[in-house]
């Protein structure tokens, strides 16, 4: 049984979920067609080479590899609403010129260019080093890429109708990457008190687990393995449910209902309203 990588997984752990994830999406991407390559997916105005070329170019980032300047025509691309979505969007943009070879030779060079620093060292999950939003510890940097880049896999898989790798190094990480996230919502979003606790239940096909978010002494809310406690509310659902339903993917209506929820509905709802955690 598949299970998220421990929140203490050190760095040959995380290291190695983030190598998988990347050879994962590689062997995916590399073989498609030009036609499969222009398939849209459910990200809004992206493809699936606009999801390639996203992740090539977040690897070289890390690595100092820049863009020179490029100002997209913003009225031919109505889908981008928000600073966020402008920052994404320029890199895609620049890279829609090019051709499906140059954009897959890149990927591979920034993948394996990048493999080739981290092998390097520091072997220190503390270390600070560049991260996509500015410097962070090293080992958030690599689980948040390892998330990005198997959650963009599902992404392309799920608009070419190619299911698979539910249970890879790649989605126990992105499962231990998302479920933090659930802290703030329990103890901001809906103003738990010490004594109340959220319990996650999630179920194969893939990852499997239980946690019980629960508020701490000092107020603070945290995610622990599942209590002897009785739960305020539990959520009960399979892996690609939970996963659609925390990075915002399809009709969150649609996968609401196969989530089964016992205790203060109430707050259930609060927390289904505010489920999505991937930025």
């Amino acid at each position: 049984m598949a299970t998220p990588i421990p929140d203490n997984a050190d760095f040959d752990q995380i290291f190695g979920a983030w190598q998988s994830a990347s050879a994962d999406f590689n062997d995916l991407v590399t073989p498609l067609s030009q036609q499969e390559w222009d398939t849209p997916t459910a990200l809004p105005g992206w493809t699936v080479g606009d999801i390639v070329a996203h992740v090539g170019w977040l690897e070289g980032i890390l690595i100092g590899k820049f863009d020179d300047a490029h100002e997209p025509d913003w009225d031919a691309l109505p889908h981008v609403t928000s600073d966020f979505g402008r920052l994404t969007e320029i890199p895609v943009d620049l890279r829609r010129s090019r051709t499906r070879e140059d954009v897959l030779i890149e990927l591979a060079a920034n993948v394996a260019d990048r493999r080739e620093v981290l092998d390097a060292g520091p072997h220190d999950v503390a270390v600070e080093t560049p991260g996509p939003f500015g410097p962070a510890p090293l080992g958030r940097v690599l689980r948040m890429r390892t998330l990005d880049t198997w959650v963009h896999e599902q992404d392309i898989r799920d608009a070419l109708g190619r299911p698979g790798h539910l249970d890879s190094l790649g989605a126990q990480a992105t499962a231990s990457q998302l479920l933090p996230g659930y802290a703030k919502v329990w103890g901001k979003l809906c103003g738990a008190q010490a004594g109340e606790v959220l319990r996650l239940r999630v179920s194969e096909p893939g990852i499997s687990f239980s946690r019980d978010v629960i508020i701490g002494d000092d107020g603070r809310a945290k995610v622990v393995a599942e209590q002897s406690a009785p739960a305020t509310v539990t959520l009960t659902m399979d892996w690609p449910t939970f996963l659609n339903l925390s990075c915002g993917r399809g009709d969150a209506s649609e996968h609401r209902k196969r989530v089964t929820v016992e205790g203060d509905q109430v707050r259930a709802g609060v927390v289904l309203d505010n489920f999505c955690v991937m930025i």
